[in-house]
């Protein structure tokens, strides 16, 4: 009776479907940059409303609209940065929660909803964001997004 038991377990562990597949994502995300500096006098406090686009370059998805806010302290051993940034638009959501990492050079992100083809998404990564560029004669800048995701329908 329990061997029986053991492998209709493991026989349903290892049909199509019951493990969620992780997928690779890399993206870019372009937008004129929404951001306010505060001196202080270890650092700075900034804050930022980014509204722009995001291009596809791997993964399962579409490029589309994407808006990045955030805010928080940086300067001498003290990083608070973090925020959100929300993927996709109307019924086709997803929200990365970010944080800047230890060595203030990159953000450590974690998907934290998803609405539509995107609830029940898991995933994580990192992204860096670049200096300002020229992108159709406009001062723009980029960020680059790179991790896994996993549970996007089609």
């Amino acid at each position: 009776m329990h061997r029986g038991f053991i492998w209709a377990i493991a026989a349903g562990l290892l049909a199509p479907g019951a493990a969620i597949a992780q997928e690779r994502i890399d993206l870019n995300v372009v937008y004129p940059l929404n951001q306010e500096v505060f001196p202080l006098h270890d650092g700075v406090y900034f804050r930022q409303d980014n509204r722009g686009f995001y291009e596809v370059v791997e993964g399962p998805l579409d490029g589309g609209v994407a808006r990045c806010i955030g805010a928080g302290f940086a300067g001498r051993g003290v990083n608070t940065v973090e925020g959100i940034c929300i993927i996709g638009e109307q019924a086709d959501t997803f929200t990365l929660r970010w944080s800047v990492d230890d060595s203030g050079l990159s953000n450590n992100w974690t998907i934290v909803a998803g609405t539509g083809r995107f609830e029940g998404a898991s995933g994580d990564g990192i992204a860096t964001s670049g200096v300002e560029i020229m992108y159709r004669a406009m001062p723009m800048r980029q960020t680059h997004i790179v991790g896994m995701i996993a549970g996007v329908a089609e």
